[in-house]
């Protein structure tokens, strides 16, 4: 069968096999091209029907800001958050090796060459405290420094764990990274989730650290 050609995808920070059907619209040899790709490691798998071009990742200087990119564009609607965030921050005492982030759709996590993503769903009203930064021109949602740590927090608490001063200081998370205002978000956005266990949570912080 013919191998299309991939210089139509050349420039683009990703693809899906919608868009290759612009190269090649029958489906049968547009199968055959993909396995051809993939086989001979032109292209890279970020999940089914999700690619990009494994010459362009190989070129890209800026790599952690492509992944951050790609993560949004993984599973939508999403924003970095979480552990990757607060690793940013200097805000945990061990190294972060996934990119952690926050939906408002189900739980769900992917593994690909690039590396891992976790997204973590949250409620709706809860889907702020981000910011939008810039991979070249194309947006990218990250969330602000105590947005991070919070959901951090909110996942962690929200169910059975328990709450208690141990827990919290188990956290092993470099409080003096967060100041007094930052801390003052993380409450606002505890009020907003209306949950009495992150409330409770959030207090013992401010006992045990802002005191």
């Amino acid at each position: 069968m013919k191998i299309a050609n991939l210089e139509k995808v050349k420039k683009l920070y990703f693809f899906t096999k919608e868009a290759l059907r612009q190269i090649e619209p029958d489906e049968q040899r547009l199968n055959f091209n993909l396995k051809y790709w993939l086989g001979k490691g032109k292209i890279i798998s970020l999940k089914k029907g999700l690619y990009i071009l494994k010459e362009k990742w190989e070129k890209e200087e800026n790599k952690q800001g492509y992944l951050e990119y790609l993560a949004n564009k993984l599973y939508e609607p999403s924003y970095v958050s979480g552990e990757y965030v607060m690793d940013k921050y200097s805000l945990l005492t061990e190294a972060v090796y996934r990119i952690t982030n926050i939906t408002t759709k189900s739980t769900k996590s992917f593994a690909n060459q690039l590396g891992a993503f976790s997204y973590y769903s949250i409620t709706p009203k809860l889907f702020v405290g981000w910011e939008i930064k810039k991979f070249y021109s194309a947006p990218v949602l990250l969330a602000k420094k105590s947005k991070g740590l919070f959901d951090f927090l909110y996942l962690r608490f929200l169910k059975e764990t328990p709450i208690n001063e141990k827990m919290i200081k188990e956290l092993r998370i470099n409080w003096e990274n967060i100041s007094s205002k930052e801390f003052k978000e993380i409450q606002k956005y505890a009020r907003l989730s209306g949950s009495r266990r992150i409330n409770l949570a959030v207090r013992l912080i401010k006992k045990i650290y802002y005191a």
